[in-house]
């Protein structure tokens, strides 16, 4: 705050405030508490001794949250300049699975369904899904197809993860509401987990096919 000190009667006064950062000026107050001005700058006639106070409120952003081809589940509103949000999509659309959330500018952020981060500005994000490329889930029955042509693949089976050709690949697993359960690169086909009966998407990225999306089924 500048234009405080001592001035010669009828003299004119310039004062004026700083807003921090996430905040912005609203008005001026006398010792008494009552408004004086909401100019800042304030020009001032300077007539007796007197105390100004600079009243500042804190900035209030609007987060917006688009999907493409999926469901946003909770995030979107009005925040205040530092507060925490958290932009919730929904694990798969019809046909679609979740794959990032991305900025304004296009540019990726996270692989998380729930994506949380610090409110400093008006936000957009994208939660962008790609269309699922699914293969039908093999009960502990089935084996894999075998051959030079054999397909990417996952089933699963007597408490073990059998991954067909997906070495190499970065593996994560999700429940159907969303819930990460399994994340680790591939390096062998049989993964011994315990998983609770339902059904479950695989995303796996890299490899020779890029990325690779299927279901599969827990008895």
């Amino acid at each position: 705050m500048s234009g405080g000190g001592d001035y010669a009667y009828d003299t004119r006064a310039r004062i004026e405030a700083e807003a921090a950062v996430g905040y912005y000026f609203v008005k001026w107050t006398d010792a008494r508490g009552d408004s004086v001005s909401a100019a800042n700058p304030f020009p001032l006639t300077v007539r007796s001794d007197m105390a100004l106070s600079a009243y500042f409120a804190i900035n209030s952003y609007a987060v917006r949250l688009v999907a493409e081809n999926g469901r946003i589940k909770a995030g979107g509103g009005i925040y205040t300049h530092g507060a925490m949000a958290t932009a919730e999509a929904a694990a798969d659309g019809e046909g679609y699975h979740f794959v990032k959330w991305t900025d304004a500018a296009g540019d990726s952020l996270s692989g998380d369904y729930a994506y949380r981060f610090l409110v400093t500005g008006e936000t957009v994000l994208t939660a962008v899904y790609e269309r699922e490329n699914l293969t039908e889930p093999l009960t502990g029955s089935e084996q894999p197809p075998t051959g030079f042509e054999t397909p990417l693949g996952v089933y699963y089976t007597e408490g073990v993860l059998h991954l067909v050709n997906l070495d190499g690949y970065f593996i994560s697993v999700s429940t159907m509401k969303g819930e990460r359960v399994l994340q680790f690169t591939a390096d062998d086909g049989e993964y011994p987990v315990t998983l609770p009966a339902g059904i479950y998407i695989l995303n796996a990225a890299g490899g020779k096919e890029g990325r690779f999306a299927a279901k599969f089924v827990v008895r």
